[in-house]
């Protein structure tokens, strides 16, 4: 009896299972009719919602390699809409992107399709425009922010003329919350405003993130990390924001590196927002 019980549970839960998949089946069906109707009305609506800025590549990475990397990170997170690599094009230029963004983190003043490229020295890394075959891929590309890729940690943005107002008639806009994240080392490249995201000032202007962050990883691991770039010199502005996976070491952080003589500078360390009064 207890085994007959056991195999009607599992039984019901497995057609359970298949009419979930039918009913996603479905409404994926019909947001795929809207969006092609919406699409024919307005062709290039989609393509700047199914781009992103990938930036912070190691050095020497070639389009190839890169395409399949980030083909294979989607796979393997779950983060492809439709069977096979998802990435319909993906276009390398050389020098710093950074420079490329405005104060509200969209990639400024360059056309990704347009065939010019940004030249930079030879210590630039490079960036590059991927494109996806959706718009839901395009999104859950984001979540790839901050993937470690060689040596250096990507940085995913969507480009300038990205329309979310467009773009949530033609998919999802954020990632799908289900992909698998975590057999992957990321440093997130934006840091989330939150009670333990620290800002650090008195930088060396002519310091690296690498330099930065190998002030900070004794304490332990970065969850996010980004070092603010002046857009006219090509070097930061002298200070960066940070959070760390482990939420208790944010006050010994302070305790350890705020006033600290750095260079011919003083750090300081200390909370980004201010405590709440009440």
């Amino acid at each position: 009896m207890e085994k007959k019980g056991l195999r009607d549970q599992l039984e019901a839960q497995a057609r359970e299972i298949q009419r979930l998949q039918g009913t996603l089946a479905h409404y994926r069906n019909w947001a795929a009719q809207l969006q092609a109707r919406y699409q024919l009305f307005n062709p290039d609506a989609a393509r700047p919602a199914k781009r992103v800025y990938v930036g912070n590549l190691p050095a020497n990475v070639s389009e190839a390699e890169l395409r399949q990397t980030i083909n294979e990170l989607m796979v393997q997170t779950g983060g492809t809409a439709a069977p096979g690599f998802p990435i319909t094009s993906c276009k390398l230029y050389q020098g710093n992107g950074d420079l490329l963004f405005n104060h509200q983190g969209g990639v400024h003043g360059h056309s990704p399709h347009g065939g010019g490229s940004s030249h930079g020295g030879p210590g630039d890394k490079g960036y590059a425009f991927v494109e996806f075959r959706s718009v839901e891929e395009a999104s859950n590309a984001m979540a790839l922010d901050g993937v470690k890729f060689r040596d250096a940690y990507l940085k995913i943005r969507r480009p300038n003329n990205y329309d979310i107002t467009l773009a949530l008639m033609l998919g999802p806009t954020d990632p799908n919350p289900a992909m698998e994240l975590s057999g992957l080392e990321v440093v997130k490249t934006v840091v989330q405003d939150s009670p333990h995201k620290l800002f650090i000032g008195g930088l060396p202007c002519d310091w690296s993130e690498e330099q930065v962050k190998e002030m900070l990883t004794p304490f332990g691991q970065l969850k996010a990390f980004n070092l603010v770039m002046d857009r006219g010199t090509g070097n930061s502005k002298g200070y960066a924001f940070a959070e760390f996976m482990d939420v208790h070491v944010t006050d010994i952080v302070i305790q350890n590196l705020n006033g600290k003589p750095c260079n011919t500078k003083f750090l300081t360390v200390k909370r980004a927002l201010a405590p709440s009064p009440f």
